[in-house]
């Protein structure tokens, strides 16, 4: 039912962090269906260098197509995470800013939550924007035992297999916070020859079931399904009861990870 259009093979991730704490660039490009409506939208995953040593940058940026954009304001989620990677290998969230941006009455209406980790204080600040109005928000006091990531620090710690390894019955639990407070990112590794899992997935690969606060993405707080491929890229997805759509199902489009050189340029 859900094809890759094309892809450009890319070496996993830990192959990827190299060369003096640096990488190579990625960014995939994925479409996304709802029932029988091919590409209602659309979506960008990114993750790259920032030029300074051991600093990286996720993003995931959403956007509604054709006549889904017209029954959702021309509605656009963003998601945007400055991270750093510790000598031990692992990633650690710096700053994570959502933002949805939709049109109402022919204004466009932005929103944002921004949230700040101070290690130092070992806080995190939450900000919140609206059309460019600044709103303080709440402060959350960080446990010691581990530091709380957001959900692209996750994504890629996960790869780089910093919360265990991805085998078949496992489960993964991943510090986190919401705008309620602290949590966690509950991960289950699925068995990919379950009947179920095949309907939806290729063979290969680790299929993960995610467990997120159903803030992030507006849904009613069902799971989010991932498939990654042999080499640790999601190439496909299905976020379950979306607010206002059902299911949403994602599959890649393009990928393509570029030379660390290319990166900076």
């Amino acid at each position: 039912m859900f094809f890759c259009e094309s892809f450009a093979a890319s070496l996993p991730l830990p192959e990827l962090l190299k060369s003096h704490g640096t990488v190579l660039k990625e960014r995939y490009s994925y479409y996304i269906d709802f029932l029988f409506f091919k590409r209602l939208a659309e979506a960008e995953l990114s993750f790259s260098a920032t030029g300074q040593t051991n600093l990286y940058q996720a993003e995931l940026i959403g956007r509604t197509l054709g006549v889904a954009a017209w029954l959702t304001n021309e509605r656009t989620q963003r998601y945007t995470s400055l991270m750093e990677r510790l000598p031990d290998g692992r990633m650690r969230s710096l700053i994570y800013e959502s933002q949805i941006l939709k049109k109402k009455h022919n204004t466009w209406k932005d929103r944002r939550k921004r949230y700040r980790f101070d290690y130092q204080s070992n806080k995190i600040f939450q900000e919140k924007f609206r059309e460019g109005t600044h709103y303080p928000g709440q402060v959350y006091l960080m446990p010691e035992s581990a530091d709380p990531v957001d959900m692209l620090t996750a994504l890629y710690n996960v790869r780089l297999g910093i919360y265990g390894e991805l085998r078949t019955g496992a489960r993964l639990r991943v510090p986190s916070f919401s705008s309620k407070g602290l949590n966690e990112i509950i991960i289950d590794v699925l068995n990919p020859e379950d009947q179920s899992i095949k309907r939806l997935f290729p063979s290969g690969g680790s299929v993960l079931k995610v467990w997120i606060d159903p803030e992030v993405f507006d849904s009613s707080g069902n799971a989010i399904y991932v498939w990654l491929n042999k080499s640790g890229i999601p190439e496909k997805g299905v976020i379950e009861d979306v607010i206002g759509m059902g299911d949403l199902y994602g599959y890649m489009r393009t990928g393509s990870a570029l030379s660390f050189e290319e990166a900076l340029q």
